[in-house]
């Protein structure tokens, strides 16, 4: 109705009456269109100026056609989200990796000493089986039973998706023919072996393929609980078989020849290939012999049949066990880089930085539209729908003029793109453009798409750079000068701003020291800049003030920050945060436990999106516990740095305040908030305030898990937060009151007085029942 509203300025009457029809039941109208979800929160006024700057060149007619495409690609966006939820709950909430990979580790530690025992016809002693060299038939058998592990793993996946999209029992019917053709793969007594409890360890089957067994067993006459009770670790078991795969690789390398030249015709002809994965593209180098990959071979042979040209050693199944992990959370593939040993497979990519707006909702898309009119682009004169709309937006003249101007290249760079920098692994790219900058900026979380990096660009005054890693993802970014002596790296930072490796930044200062300088040219032309807003201040004075605030402040802000980095709060709040970002069953880190270091930490929990910031504190609270949780998200560093700053820098730049919000800095505070140990700060303040906004999603939506810990982890300072959160914010559950309106009063024993500033929520005596209703059921409708 808030969509309905915003659009009644740019429709006629019978326009809005079918617009109105569109996500109503079926008895409510005959011509019913697909259901989109409510958004609460949209502002009709917002939307409604975002639908005039967006659809006001256009007839009346179109508009409604727009709407109405829209409309229906927001409710399909939004029909594929809740299918990824639906994949995803086929795991158990509760990851068991590190567990899942002891076991794993020590089910292969038992087969290699079970074959040094053959071997000597004796109990080996330590130095004996350290001595012990596996023969060409050892790795065989290794490397066949690490892939027969892949793809049950593999066969897991689908079979989860399948399970998801169609049921148990016709998700099994889907995936019958993979299930038992990677049950054949694992005989009985190896299955024996590998379900076999061993004391001290968790009591999962060591390999997958015993799982597969019961599922292919079950094909016919499948019961849920026992079909999903095995698949909700098939996620585990594949990130286990990824990290061994690549390590036995390289380990008995080579010795794989035999095992590598093995065929995989019976398996591709119960499973077949994907559509994700055509054999045709598949560039990765064999291992174990010397031959052209597989895309090679096929076109060397255009009549033969893929599965017959295929072997174990293309490796074209460990890719596929990628893919299957990766559709399992929500892409289309894994992101696979091509190495001399061993495939690079990200199961968990990080999307390309895209400039169409998001169709996640429909007040989302409207006001990414918005925006790119807002930036110059200009509706395309004819389009028949939602997406001819964006693609004219974003291919806009005026648009692109903004995003592709070239940058001033001088040859001798330009000479040495895409060159490995020596003594390293990373290769490093130059920004030619400044839609680069922007892809670059989206994915590294930093201000390098800046106007004055663009401005300074352009000028030729500065190259910028991306360093890439082997598997193609940006390390750093660094901005890089000529001066007399020749050229120099003037700043390098990693993703968020991170410290880069010593040893990088060293490497690439000496090689670009090697370099040869630009030649002698003409000052380029100036370039006539665009006339400043009337309440804009000159370049010049933004510029002079941003050099006077760095100068000034960010020297003392940063000594504060490190004091109050150093104090024992926030290091007891840096080892509980560490605890969080730890695999999910790992203890907490102590000072006898040496905690990962904190830059990485808080790097790590900052690029969290919501959703997983949400999994990552349910994940926490067995481990750290709510209370203290809490308390560590109180630690604010860099407010207390900012609170003990001189009041006359205070008073003199009046925007410092700034540093601590969840938001894009102005220009002035860009640099400064990456300075020394301001970064650090501020990263432990944004964590902190997204750690606490995730816990009042959870009280709101009366997540159970969260609701188990409340009544036996929960003192005054959680609880008090907790219920203004529920009984505040838009209800998304029942609550239940305790006081009337008006009354101060809180009933229980010890009685509480909500004006009480020492007591806001007295503890409760132990044995003592209190309100008689337990304290997490505040979070649900459930009465005792």
């Amino acid at each position: 109705m808030r969509g309905r509203a915003a659009a009644s300025a740019l429709l006629g009457a019978e326009q809005l009456e079918r617009l109105l029809h569109m996500g109503a039941v079926p008895e409510d109208a005959a011509e019913a269109g697909p259901t989109v979800a409510p958004e609460p929160h949209a502002m009709p006024s917002a939307m409604a100026a975002h639908l005039g700057r967006v659809l006001a060149p256009y007839p009346s007619p179109r508009r409604l056609d727009l709407l109405l495409d829209l409309w229906n690609q927001v409710a399909a966006r939004q029909e594929e989200a809740r299918r990824e939820e639906r994949i995803r709950a086929t795991q158990a909430r509760r990851s068991r990796l590190e567990e899942l990979t002891g076991r794993y580790n020590a089910y292969e530690d038992e087969v290699a000493l079970d074959y040094i025992r053959r071997a000597l016809g004796r109990e080996p002693t330590l130095g004996e089986a350290v001595r012990w060299v596996p023969e060409q038939w050892h790795w065989m058998q290794i490397l066949n039973r690490a892939m027969h592990n892949a793809m049950a793993a593999t066969v897991l996946l689908r079979t989860a998706v399948a399970v998801a999209d169609h049921g148990v029992a016709g998700g099994l019917a889907r995936c019958a023919d993979g299930l038992r053709a990677a049950a054949a793969l694992l005989n009985p007594h190896e299955a024996s072996q590998a379900a076999r409890r061993v004391p001290g360890l968790a009591g999962l089957p060591a390999r997958p393929g015993c799982y597969v067994r019961d599922l292919a067993a079950r094909i016919d006459a499948p019961a849920e609980p026992y079909v999903r009770q095995r698949l909700a670790r098939a996620a585990d078991y594949a990130r286990v078989v990824l990290d061994a795969v690549p390590d036995l690789v390289r380990n008995g390398y080579d010795r794989l020849e035999p095992w590598a030249a093995s065929g995989m015709s019976r398996w591709r002809a119960a499973v077949g290939y994907t559509r994700e994965r055509p054999p045709a593209a598949w560039a990765q180098p064999p291992v174990g012999e010397d031959r052209p990959p597989l895309t090679v071979r096929l076109a060397e042979r255009p009549d033969a049949a893929p599965e017959e040209v295929e072997t174990a050693g293309d490796l074209l199944w460990y890719g596929e066990l990628g893919d299957a992990l990766a559709q399992l959370n929500g892409h289309a593939h894994a992101t696979v880089g091509f190495q001399v040993i061993h495939p690079y497979v990200d199961w968990d990519p990080v999307p390309e930085h895209d400039l169409t707006p998001s169709l996640d909702t429909v007040s989302s898309a409207l006001a990414g539209a918005a925006q790119l009119v807002s930036l110059g682009a200009r509706p395309p004169r004819r389009c028949r729908g939602w997406r001819e709309l964006i693609s004219g937006l974003t291919g806009s003249l005026e648009l692109t003029q903004a995003l592709v101007e070239p940058f001033r290249l001088p040859e001798p760079l330009a000479a040495v793109d895409g060159t490995t920098i020596p003594g390293t692994d990373v290769r490093i790219e130059w920004a030619r453009n400044p839609r680069a900058l922007a892809e670059w900026a989206s994915y590294m979380g930093n201000c390098i798409a800046h106007p004055y990096y663009v401005e300074e660009a352009v000028k030729g005054a500065c190259v910028l750079a991306a360093l890439r890693g082997p598997d193609g993802t940006i390390q750093a970014n660094a901005e890089i000068r000529h001066h007399r002596s020749g050229w120099h790296l003037v700043e390098i930072q990693a993703r968020f701003n991170a410290d880069p490796p010593s040893a990088l930044q060293e490497r690439l200062s000496r090689w670009l020291a090697t370099l040869a300088p630009p030649p002698r040219a003409e000052r380029p032309p100036a370039r006539e800049p665009l006339p400043p807003s009337v309440r804009e201040r000159p370049p010049a004075a933004r510029a002079r003030r941003a050099d006077r605030l760095f100068t000034e402040v960010s020297g003392p802000l940063a000594k504060l920050a490190e004091h109050a980095l150093a104090h024992p709060s926030t290091k007891a709040a840096l080892l509980t945060l560490d605890a969080l970002n730890r695999p999910r069953t790992a203890a907490p880190a102590t000072d006898a436990q040496v905690p990962a270091p904190a830059a990485d930490v808080l790097t790590a929990l900052r690029r969290l999106p919501a959703d997983r910031m949400d999994r990552a504190c349910l994940d926490a609270l067995p481990v750290i516990g709510l209370s203290r949780l809490w308390h560590a998200t109180a630690v604010r560093p860099l407010a207390r740095a900012l609170s003990d700053l001189d009041p006359g820098l205070r008073a003199r730049f009046d925007n410092l305040d700034l540093l601590l919000a969840d938001a894009p800095l102005p220009a002035s505070l860009r640099k400064p908030a990456r300075h020394g140990p301001i970064a650090p700060a501020r990263s432990m303040e944004l964590v902190n305030r997204r750690l606490r906004a995730s816990l009042g999603r959870l009280a709101r939506t009366a997540n159970p898990l969260l609701a188990e810990h409340i009544p036996h982890h929960a003192d005054a300072a959680v609880l008090c937060p907790l219920i203004i959160a529920v009984t505040t914010w838009p209800p998304a559950q029942p609550t239940i009151p305790i006081t009337a309106p008006g009354q101060a009063t809180v009933p229980g024993f010890p009685r509480s007085d909500l004006e009480d500033p020492h007591r806001p929520l007295a503890p409760r005596p132990a044995g003592r029942r209190g309100t008689g209703r337990r304290p997490g059921r505040l979070l649900g409708p459930r009465r005792q």
